[in-house]
């Protein structure tokens, strides 16, 4: 079973006749044929204890599957005990309120390089994620590690996968923006698209006792990455100069990875889990579409 979601709260619920409360997204998501809602905890685990419970009991109520991101500040590729310390203090308070809201997926980005050689700074992760499964303890709540859209970022699709080989509750999120803009473009053809899933299946990300959660949106990207994301319908700017030498073409040159040939690909996988839309200021618009793809091809 796939469901099809949002990151936090669309800018267009805010005008909706729900929007007046925040909490109501649930059922509006249920109106519009949506099933999952990712929780916002980026700037820290800071949702009410009465808040958790009532997401909890609305998202039972209209079926909505529930997933949090954890906070940005949360650094385990540090080699520094002070930021260990308070990152695993504060990533153990978000299971924490995960659990009261009946999330089951807690997604995290690994962190920075720190221009340090990455394969040390993989060991530190590596250590530093051991360390907090040991203190926090067996849990149903999985810890899924978030391909990084910067070069500059742990978080190669590869060392994601290998992440989640190494320790036992961690899984993969492959956010397919994220990957095409650390490769400067490499999801531009549909070929790479389906490389991409050839090489989850060679690490068994698929398989029926592992898990796995993905994000998507169309994003620009420089040298060094990712910059922002984009909507699906969005398109590249044209340089005025270009057209004299250059005409664009007839159709829309729309941003980048194109969620087509991915549907096609998770449509696939026989393990259930959840697609996040993330496109900008339109998140319900890029799942109803991903979701619309999805019932076309089965």
């Amino acid at each position: 079973m796939i469901r099809f979601g949002v990151a936090g709260y669309p800018p267009a619920y805010a005008k909706t006749p729900f929007g007046k409360d925040r909490l109501k997204v649930f059922e509006w998501l249920k109106t519009i044929g949506l099933d999952a809602f990712e929780a916002q905890m980026t700037y820290g685990p800071r949702t009410s204890l009465e808040n958790c419970d009532t997401i909890r009991r609305l998202s039972q109520e209209f079926d909505i599957k529930v997933s949090v991101h954890a906070s940005y500040y949360i650094v385990l590729t540090s080699s520094e005990e002070h930021k260990i310390r308070k990152s695993i203090d504060t990533l153990k308070r978000t299971f924490d309120l995960a659990d009261r809201m009946g999330a089951n997926v807690v997604v995290l980005h690994p962190g920075s390089y720190y221009a340090s050689d990455p394969d040390k700074v993989f060991d530190t992760l590596t250590r530093n994620l051991h360390r907090f499964f040991q203190e926090s303890g067996p849990s149903h709540i999985g810890l899924f590690l978030e391909t990084a859209g910067k070069k500059g970022q742990l978080g190669s699709v590869e060392e994601i996968l290998q992440l989640a080989r190494l320790q036992s509750g961690c899984y993969p999120c492959i956010d397919f923006g994220h990957v095409h803009a650390r490769t400067c473009g490499g999801l531009a053809r549909p070929e790479a698209i389906d490389s991409l899933f050839c090489t989850m299946r060679e690490y068994g990300a698929f398989t029926p006792k592992n898990r796995v959660h993905f994000h998507y949106t169309p994003i620009d990207f420089g040298p060094q990455g990712e910059i922002t994301h984009k909507a699906l319908e969005d398109v590249y700017p044209v340089n005025p100069q270009q057209d004299l030498f250059d005409p664009p073409a007839d159709i829309p040159r729309l941003y980048h990875p194109r969620y087509e040939r991915i549907i096609e690909n998770l449509s696939r996988i026989d393990i259930p889990f959840t697609v996040i839309s993330e496109t900008h200021n339109s998140q319900e618009q890029g799942a109803l579409a991903l979701k619309s793809h999805y019932r076309n091809i089965l």
